[in-house]
């Protein structure tokens, strides 16, 4: 029988996480969709995507149906998908789907040497259901019940969280949005329970500055912590609207001293959407990059 088995946690890498000993699961934090990850996740409040309930639940509004899929590609052949659907339902947005990333070829020893006794994956799913409605003239609510579920070598273990959300489109035309992801607890993984990243996060948004211009601008800021660790962060994204068929995007977001920058760009044609985003990580990270895919069937 192994005595102890060494993980490398790459997780404790991913791009938008500093390292942090304090919480799990950090996929959790990840953009789900290469919108959120070319603006640092800035506009997910007004994204109408099925995948908002894995980022900002009252960003699933949308007065039709969709389909979103999302692929990334980020390092050490590190992989995350995700799938979601939503459509009108009891007087606002009903929303489904999930969220699956893997870590292929994590090596395992008894005892520290070069050589590995052999190599394992680990996988991390969540799946969710979210729903958001206008609650007032100006005032919109979401949120979002998601299942979880770990496994690492031969253990694994089930948990829940809750993520809130409340959008408030103020009178000057500003976007503010508060959001709670990520509140609940996970099983105990080999008798220890991996503590939730519970985030704390206040949003503002100013849309169509140029709004009678060729280049319609909006911009968007991020001031968010880890409750549990009181880490915090900023993030800052821009959408620059060519046409209604073209979008550039770009972002920065600081964590600790870890800054992480990212550019995008979408395409839209009649009922169907492409998105791309690239990441400019830390020397020795690579260029992360990220695909995002939606149809608008009622459309």
């Amino acid at each position: 029988m192994r005595k102890w088995v060494l993980f490398i946690v790459m997780f404790l890498y991913i791009p938008v996480e500093a390292r942090d000993e304090s919480t799990g699961l950090a996929f959790l934090r990840l953009p789900k969709t290469a919108r959120s990850a070319a603006t640092m996740g800035v506009f997910s409040q007004v994204s109408s995507t099925p995948l908002a309930i894995f980022e900002n639940p009252v960003g699933v509004l949308d007065t039709q149906p969709k389909v979103a899929l999302s692929y990334n590609n980020w390092f050490a052949d590190v992989t995350g998908s995700a799938l979601g659907f939503s459509l009108p339902a009891f007087k606002g947005t009903l929303a489904a789907g999930f969220d699956f990333v893997k870590i292929p070829g994590i090596e395992i020893r008894d005892i520290p040497s070069d050589e590995a006794l052999g190599k394992v994956e680990a996988q991390y799913l969540a799946t969710g259901i979210g729903y958001a409605r206008p609650l007032l003239t100006r005032l919109s609510i979401g949120g979002t019940l998601k299942i979880l579920y770990e496994y690492l070598y031969t253990e694994s273990a089930y948990g829940v969280a809750v993520d809130l959300s409340g959008r408030w489109q103020a009178p000057s035309a500003m976007d503010i949005t508060v959001s709670l992801s990520n509140c609940g607890r996970m099983d105990p993984l080999k008798a220890v329970s991996t503590p939730l990243p519970t985030i704390l996060k206040v949003g503002f948004i100013r849309p169509e500055i140029f709004a009678d211009s060729p280049v319609n601008l909006s911009l968007g800021l991020n001031l968010a912590t880890n409750v549990k660790t009181e880490q915090t962060y900023i993030q800052v994204g821009a959408e620059a609207i060519l046409s209604p068929n073209l979008t550039f995007r770009a972002g920065y977001e600081r964590l600790g001293t870890l800054d992480r920058t990212a550019l995008g760009v979408g395409i839209r044609v009649q009922r169907f959407a492409l998105d791309y985003a690239l990441h400019f990580m830390p020397e020795g990270l690579g260029f992360p990059q990220q695909f995002s895919f939606s149809f608008y069937p009622g459309k």
